[in-house]
């Protein structure tokens, strides 16, 4: 079974994301350094799917390391900080975390209705795959 899923009318770009970073700044998706390949991860800090996925996310780093990675919640941005700080995301440089809050502009743009979402974008900002969440979060890990 392939990793990789595309849903009919799956959006290819990147959503026009505004959120609050755990440090309390803002971070939008205008803000993506260009010529990176992202990682894109929407999540829920109460998700065990979710907290499974980043600690092999993190257990796995040289599969990342060259890509920005960005993780966005709707859930209030003291459950998301809570979050960061239990992996200690705020160690990685090239790592953003925070809340879109309850504008869900990420969810509503790919129809997500289950966690962990993940997607890569290619240097240009063009999604090259969503890794799926039936996955093992090793093996969604490996997909990168």
């Amino acid at each position: 079974m392939s990793g990789t899923a595309f849903c009919q009318g799956t959006r290819t770009g990147i959503p026009p994301f505004k959120i609050r970073l755990v440090d309390g700044t803002g971070f939008t998706y205008q803000q993506i350094e260009k010529n990176r390949p992202l990682l894109l991860i929407y999540f829920s800090p109460t998700c065990d799917h979710c907290k499974e996925f980043v600690a092999a996310l993190l257990q796995n780093r040289n599969r990342w390391k060259d890509k920005q990675v960005v993780l966005i919640s709707y859930e209030h941005i003291r459950e998301v900080k809570a979050f960061a700080d239990s992996y200690h995301l705020s160690a990685y440089p090239n790592i953003k975390i925070g809340s879109e809050g309850y504008t869900f502009v990420v969810q509503q743009y790919y129809q997500i209705q289950r966690f962990p979402f993940v997607a890569l974008f290619s240097r240009q900002g063009k999604l090259i795959k969503i890794i799926s969440d039936k996955l093992a979060p090793e093996a969604m890990v490996h997909q990168i």
